[in-house]
């Protein structure tokens, strides 16, 4: 069976870095994101790095449009066996300036839609080596006011890694989280996305444990 990760929410960040790293290990890469014009151009510099790699588009808050690009994906590049959910709404906004429609979209992209993407992949996973990883940060652990939205996001991250972790363990699927304290950038000695997909893949080998602070 052909190795399929699927990253949802990919951009050049921390999905470009686990892309490379399961594409160096023989996975076929799998992009999810909103805009196809930065798909085509991750795809291609993956593909120019001699990594086998496609992509779909959908937008993170749309359920219906998270399980027509999964349904591509397994249609036009094989079933996923590892999930990575990496989709974000980064706004720097203060608490105070949100309400409580802005705080529930962005919670459906931050959170309530990993379970739309885990529903859809784990029919699919093989007991064992089916796994789902799970971007967090560090606003988890120290909210900020001027990312206050983001900050609970990831709260609800770390929070939902557990659960699933435990909800999939009579299926022998692996749920895990990175909890990334740093802001990614690549010139980073630390926090670039090469390190931190070396990270990831530790984390999927490993599956010793839920959370992994970084």
């Amino acid at each position: 069976m052909k190795k399929v990760v699927t990253i949802i929410g990919a951009g050049k960040g921390v999905s470009l870095g686990v892309a490379r790293k399961f594409g160096k290990e023989g996975y076929t890469v799998a992009l999810i994101a909103r805009t196809e014009d930065k798909l085509k151009k991750l795809v291609q510099e993956l593909q120019n790095e001699g990594i086998d790699a496609g992509y779909a588009v959908a937008d993170a808050s749309l359920p219906e449009e998270i399980e027509a690009a999964l349904k591509k994906i397994k249609e036009l590049i094989g079933a996923t066996q590892v999930l990575v959910y990496n989709a974000a709404r980064l706004k720097a906004s203060s608490i105070l300036n949100e309400t409580s429609e802005s705080l529930t979209e962005d919670f459906k992209i931050n959170v309530a839609n990993v379970i739309t993407a885990v529903k859809y992949v784990i029919p699919d996973m093989e007991p064992g080596s089916g796994s789902i990883l799970l971007t967090g940060g560090g606003l988890s652990i120290h909210p900020i006011p001027q990312y206050g939205s983001l900050a609970i996001g990831k709260a609800g991250i770390r929070n939902l890694a557990v659960s699933l972790n435990h909800a999939l363990l009579a299926k022998r699927i692996y749920v895990g989280t990175i909890t990334i304290s740093g802001i990614v950038r690549p010139d980073d000695e630390k926090y670039n996305p090469d390190k931190i997909g070396e990270e990831y893949w530790k984390l999927f080998t490993g599956k010793n444990d839920i959370e992994v602070i970084y």
